[in-house]
């Protein structure tokens, strides 16, 4: 019974040493290129991005999901930014502010957009630059009626109308395009920016059209650095080699 009791014991070490190694060996062969998540309308979240929850290994650039929305929230004071698509091979990531509502034109966006984007990530990915550079919009507000072709009215979507007696009436419009020097007109301030893909001819001088392009979002580009452009191996005129060769 002693000698049975040695020999199942020894066998069940023996099955415990080599699962323990298995494991061991995959988790030595997941360098982050296996790792895969998803989050509602975004199947395909991989490296250089992981969601919040997942090892550190499998991306630089984290995102969360939120209400099964995919949210990237490492924008440092930029606010954070509903993800709408990820192109891998053209190294861009599609992002909409979050004030802005499908279908609801009175919606607005509620956070200044990231001008001149260099924000990097533990030097090794980095949110670099807009691709293919945004057309900007700027939310104008003006104490008097503004009869201008470089002004879009945002009515009936957006009616600003005195909070009291004593307060002033104000009009609302948008102006798409670089701001210049003398296109505010006096008696208006520019009260907010967002940031669309497309051209002025593209909106139809409508709001609503100008809002939907909004609600398509704009692009940044990011970039990999350092050694996580070959994920561990070495690299040389930005190609990538393993550690060792056959042959060197």
């Amino acid at each position: 019974m002693g000698n049975r009791f040695l020999a199942l014991s020894r066998w069940v070490l023996i099955v415990a040493l080599l699962v323990g190694l298995s494991g061991e060996t995959c988790n030595a062969k997941d360098d982050g290129t296996n790792c895969t998540s998803s989050c509602g309308n975004i199947h395909n979240i991989s490296y250089p991005f992981r969601l919040k929850h997942d090892p550190k290994h499998c991306g630089d650039l984290s995102l969360s999901c939120e209400n099964n929305n995919t949210l990237l929230v490492d924008l440092h004071s930029f606010g954070k930014y509903y993800v709408q698509a990820i192109n891998y091979q053209n190294h861009t990531i599609r992002l909409v502010d979050p004030g802005l509502q499908k279908d609801n034109c009175s919606s607005m966006p509620q956070n200044f957009p990231p001008f001149l984007v260099q924000v990097y990530y533990r030097n090794l990915a980095a949110l670099i630059s807009y691709d293919p550079l945004p057309t900007p919009v700027f939310y104008i507000k003006c104490s008097n009626p503004v009869n201008s072709s470089q002004y879009v009215d945002t009515a009936p979507c957006l009616n600003i109308n005195a909070s009291s007696l004593v307060q002033q009436k104000t009009y609302s419009y948008v102006k798409v395009g670089v701001m210049k020097v003398g296109d505010l007109n006096e008696g208006c301030s520019a009260e907010r920016v967002a940031m669309a893909l497309f051209n002025y001819s593209d909106c139809n001088t409508s709001y609503e059209s100008i809002h939907s392009a909004l609600m398509y979002g704009f692009d940044l580009r990011f970039l990999f650095l350092g050694e996580s452009t070959c994920r561990g191996q070495w690299s040389t005129n930005s190609k990538c080699f393993p550690h060792t060769i056959p042959g060197t």
